[in-house]
């Protein structure tokens, strides 16, 4: 997970107007949960046997 961490907080960025008109942006720590738990439950479902087969095709 450390190494998607980065790209999991840009996917958790939240950019919000304050009432003055101004941006605040953060990472929404719920939203950041939301996508670690959802990629940590679709790990069983990734097809490890193809990508190793068309990786080594690439080595070819």
């Amino acid at each position: 997970m450390a190494h998607y961490d980065s790209y999991i907080e840009e996917l958790a960025t939240v950019k919000e107007r304050q009432l003055d008109g101004s941006v605040r942006t953060y990472v929404d720590k719920d939203m950041k949960q939301s996508i670690i738990l959802n990629l940590l439950e679709k790990i069983p479902d990734f097809p490890l046997e193809e990508a190793e087969r068309i990786a080594g095709e690439g080595k070819l």
